[in-house]
């Protein structure tokens, strides 16, 4: 069931699983803003539905190198605290196949990780029906 779209963000649901899908949006230096409003959007979604489980598809995701990495590292980081304001339990992230991106993507959620001490359990794969697994185990 599809909850809420945008060119930035589509929001599905499957109530069955209580699993919510949606792809991470790609991150520029114009476009911040519009990341930040999104991810509070994925949080509201999550605290209104009461979503247990998230599933994040990365694979696509693009991340300019000529990003303000801490303007998006305070982005996350207020994602990651939102979180902990809702009662998801588990999030399972699609790995993309570019190794320097997510080099600097995991760098950037042990940061957060350190900072935050998310109780959310979080792994990450390679491809979405690993993680589907995962999340419902």
């Amino acid at each position: 069931m599809r909850l809420y779209s945008s060119h930035l963000l589509t929001l599905d649901y499957d109530p069955s699983t209580d699993i919510l899908f949606t792809e991470w949006p790609s991150a520029h230096p114009y476009n911040l803003n519009e990341v930040d409003k999104a991810l509070q959007i994925l949080v509201e979604t999550i605290r209104n539905y009461d979503v247990k489980r998230l599933l994040i598809d990365a694979s696509q995701t693009k991340v300019d190198p000529d990003l303000d990495e801490e303007r998006y590292k305070e982005i996350i980081l207020r994602f990651a605290y939102d979180l902990m304001k809702t009662r998801l339990q588990k999030s399972a992230r699609v790995l993309t196949a570019d190794k320097a991106r997510e080099a600097r993507s995991q760098e950037i959620a042990q940061e957060v990780s350190q900072k935050t001490h998310l109780s959310v359990q979080s792994q990450s794969f390679a491809t979405r029906s690993e993680a589907q697994a995962w999340l419902l185990e």
